[in-house]
This record gives structure tokens, C-alpha cells and sequence, in this order.
């Protein structure tokens, strides 16, 4: 058995506003408290086996090991496929040599082809999430990102072109 999926870092933030407020005399607003976080939230979305999210202060090579030693203590058996862009920490020699001994597969997208990694629309629908909540702190914070990554992460339907254009062949994904 083995494990496929995307692999990215995100920096979500408490005070995130995307939706838009609309009304006849412009005095709408939405004020939320001012909550930031320095930490990164490093995902992996499976397309098969466990999604994971973690965070990290920086995104430095030894943050990504970390990351990867998440994502194989909740997918303990089998090969480990993660589609990942060419970010530094990912092909720093440190990172590829746990990866190599943790039996997990980088494949990298092409430089500038974000729109290619499975990921992005997941994180893009987090953030839809974070717009109207109002959080107590960082701790409120970390938990609701948390369930809401691993929650939306249950959805292929993310993947859906990226399964159709790379993985024509595959009928079902488990």
C-alpha cells in the first residue's frame, strides 16, 4: 500500500477577510480583533492515506523534515508520494535524504505552476473559512485551522482536474 498526495506551505492568518459586505449606505464593516500568528501551517493533502497539518515558525529545511516525520507517523506503511514545488527546503540535501530514508518520493512541479499542485484549492477554501470567524487567540486560532484542513482534506474534489489531467487511468482513489 502506498500514500499520494500534495504538499505545500501556507500562511493563513486570523484576520484573513475575503468576503465582501455589501449594503445601500456603505456603513457596513466587519471589525475583527487583531490576531496574528507567526507560525506557517505546512499540509499535506492525501489523495490516498492521512492528510496532516503542522506548524512551523520557519520554513526552513529542518521545519520540512519535521513535517515529513508528521506525515509518516500518520501514514506508517508504505511508499510515500508527495507532488511539491520547487520551494528550497524541499531540495535541500537534508530534506531529501529523511525523505529517501523514510521511504517518501518528492515529485516537483515545474518552476511557476502553482495552479498545478492539488493543494492550492484546499488552502483556498481554508481561508474562505478563517473570512468570518472571529478568534478568542492563537490557540482558538490553531485548533479551527487544524480541523478545518483535516475536515476539507476528506474532499478528492480539490483534486478532481489534477486527477483527470495526471492520473487519467485511475478509476477510483481510496
Amino acid at each position: 500500500m502506498s500514500c499520494s498526495g500534495s504538499f505545500d506551505e501556507a500562511w493563513p492568518q486570523p484576520f484573513e477577510n475575503s468576503q465582501r459586505m455589501w449594503s445601500f449606505d456603505r456603513t457596513v464593516t466587519i471589525e475583527k480583533p487583531l490576531v496574528t500568528v507567526s507560525w506557517r501551517s505546512i499540509g499535506f493533502y492525501a489523495l490516498t492515506g492521512q492528510s496532516v497539518i503542522t506548524f512551523k515558525e520557519r520554513l526552513v529545511k529542518e521545519a520540512i523534515v519535521e513535517a515529513l516525520e508528521e506525515i509518516r507517523e500518520q501514514n506508517p506503511v508504505g511508499r510515500i508520494l508527495l507532488v511539491a514545488d520547487n520551494y528550497g527546503s524541499h531540495h535541500a540535501c537534508l530534506t531529501q535524504q529523511l525523505a529517501d530514508e523514510l521511504g517518501i518520493e518528492f515529485v516537483f512541479l515545474p518552476p511557476s505552476s502553482p495552479t498545478l499542485n492539488a493543494i492550492e484549492p484546499l488552502w483556498k477554501d481554508v481561508k474562505r473559512e478563517i473570512s468570518p470567524t472571529i478568534f478568542e487567540d492563537k490557540d482558538h486560532f490553531r485548533q479551527f485551522l487544524t480541523e478545518a484542513f483535516l475536515r476539507l482534506s476528506h474532499r478528492l474534489s480539490f483534486a478532481v482536474d489534477w486527477i483527470e489531467t495526471f492520473l487519467p487511468d485511475i478509476q477510483v482513489l481510496q
